[in-house]
């Protein structure tokens, strides 16, 4: 028996093998049932959680360093952006620096007002 004949059945097999998978993997091309306006609304609102309606006030501390690299100018711009979004987010970000002791005194500061919640930029 030739080598190859041996070697092309092996390969026709996963060939096949690989096929069937494909073909068994793809879905109906049958829409899902939708769900009635209120039921559907009903599941958006529980898988959300509600966060339409504001919380408790959550208050941010935000430290980066100086922005001279532009993706971190754009961070602490989105970040201030976003918090100006929610009524119920306060977000404290401390004067950017490259100084690692004057970055170590900001984040101590912001430790001493109690903020809820600490992003910090090393």
């Amino acid at each position: 028996m030739d080598k190859n004949v041996g070697r092309r059945g092996f390969l026709w097999s996963g060939a096949v093998l690989g096929a069937g998978a494909l073909v068994t993997a793809c879905t109906s091309n049958e829409p899902a049932a939708q769900a009635s306006a209120p039921a559907a609304a009903a599941a958006t609102a529980a898988a959300t959680g509600g966060n339409e309606a504001p919380g408790d006030k959550v208050v941010i501390g935000f430290s980066a360093p100086a922005a001279d690299h532009g993706w971190i100018a754009a961070i602490s711009k989105n970040a201030t952006d976003a918090a100006k979004q929610y009524s119920d987010v306060e977000l404290k970000a401390v004067e950017p620096t490259n100084d690692i002791n004057q970055q170590i005194s900001a984040v101590e500061s912001l430790i001493q007002a109690k903020v809820n919640v600490l992003v910090i930029l090393p």
